[in-house]
């Protein structure tokens, strides 16, 4: 899940509350037949930041993590979820545009 904001903050905070009903949605049926959710879920969006399921802030911050999680990996491509939750159509076609004009239109 990506988020890219005009700031860290403001990317940050759109994406928390994103992901907090993206994961009251994902529990739902878990809840409802009383199972226990995957024990790897991040059960907040601190930790599903921590755990790398999350990047969020500027374009520049969210390049650089992920060039780290592709060189960690070893990846030669990587798939993105720009729509989560709760997130703002607008929040997700900034990112888009930023992925498309800051991160992937820049060589390395």
């Amino acid at each position: 899940m990506v988020v890219i904001g005009r700031s860290d903050r403001d990317a940050y905070s759109i994406a928390a509350s994103a992901y907090e009903h993206w994961l009251e949605s994902f529990k739902f049926l878990y809840d409802l037949n009383d199972l226990q959710t995957p024990p790897n879920l991040p059960l907040t969006f601190d930790e599903a930041v921590e755990n790398e399921l999350c990047v969020a802030g500027t374009a520049a911050s969210v390049r650089q993590a992920l060039l780290n999680q592709i060189e960690e990996a070893g990846a030669n491509y990587l798939l993105c979820q720009l729509a989560f939750g709760s997130l703002p159509l607008d929040a997700s076609l900034y990112t888009a545009a930023k992925i498309q004009s800051e991160i992937m239109a820049r060589p390395d």
